[in-house]
């Protein structure tokens, strides 16, 4: 049997005392006779069972077995609080390999988001609310990954495999992914961002950080800021816009039949200058700075 380290015990009590929380509001409104639950009371179990599901996937994160994770959230809902030295059961160990690895998969959803924002901003419209929103969930996505690999205390080779695995640089990968994608498209992902649960998506970084992780602790784990991710994605896709275009292949059949067309047209009389071409109006944004424009937020810069 194991025990769970101080930074492991204080997600798992965070974690249970939730679920009590949550369960205790639900008694109280069936004590208090009511046909249907309150929607104030719905409201606090929405935000309580988001910030559970925020809290359980770093507590995985950082290396605390699921086993712990689903057996403190069930003591919870019974109706019991955490208790110091309380007894769980099973082994503590968590294949370090699997822990880096999904460290990574959350790296390349910060770099996506980078991307996303990087060519959503050269084609959609800005709204300063969106914009602002958009950042917060990017900053407090940016210092979750900082505060999880302080969490794992990674080595310098364990964070160059985090930050640096793929054939191609980053923003030259996101660029590649991104800058094709439809307005609908980019439109839907920068929403997905925009409109995420920003209360539930903090609780696991403050939890982090009342358990004793600073915010140069998370900083010191993070290569580059957010804004500035996006300036190199922006970056890259102004690289893909100025590489040359491979020159169309032509039927040399298909030639003399349009040759045959064109004399035909020039016999009918139907030689006068056609209409002028309406090319793509010139997209003005504020460039790869367009999301640093708004309100500074926590956790931006490093």
């Amino acid at each position: 049997m194991d025990t769970p380290t101080p930074l492991q015990a204080h997600l798992l009590k965070t974690v249970q005392n939730i679920a009590y929380d949550n369960q205790q509001r639900l008694e109280r409104t069936r004590h208090a006779g009511n046909v249907s639950v309150p929607p104030e009371v719905l409201q606090h179990l929405r935000i309580g069972e988001h910030s559970l599901e925020q809290l359980e996937a770093v507590a995985f994160a950082v290396g605390v077995p699921k086993a712990w994770i689903d057996y403190v959230r069930a003591a919870g809902e019974r109706g019991g609080q955490w208790q110091p030295g309380q007894v769980l059961l099973g082994s503590g160990q968590v294949d370090r390999a699997a822990l880096t690895d999904a460290l990574g998969i959350e790296v390349r959803g910060l770099r996506d988001m980078a991307g996303v924002a990087a060519a959503y901003i050269r084609h959609g419209e800005l709204n300063v609310d969106a914009v602002s929103r958009f950042r917060r969930v990017m900053g407090m996505t940016w210092q979750r990954v900082g505060a999880v690999s302080h969490a794992l205390s990674l080595s310098e080779e364990e964070r160059h495999q985090v930050w640096q695995r793929g054939a191609q640089h980053w923003p030259t990968a996101v660029a590649g992914k991104f800058a094709e994608h439809s307005d609908r498209q980019l439109a839907a992902r920068w929403n997905q961002v925009a409109d995420t649960d920003f209360t539930a998506l903090t609780m696991p970084v403050i939890v982090l950080q009342t358990a004793g992780i600073t915010h140069d602790d998370i900083a010191t784990h993070m290569p580059i800021s957010p804004d500035r991710m996006v300036e190199l994605a922006v970056d890259a896709i102004r690289t893909l816009d100025r590489r040359p275009r491979e020159p169309a292949v032509t039927d040399p059949d298909c030639e003399r039949y349009g040759a045959r067309i064109n004399a035909a047209i020039e016999a009918a009389g139907m030689t006068g200058d056609p209409p002028a071409a309406l090319g793509p109006a010139e997209l003005t944004t504020d460039g790869p700075h367009a999301l640093a424009a708004a309100e500074s937020d926590q956790g931006h810069d490093p």
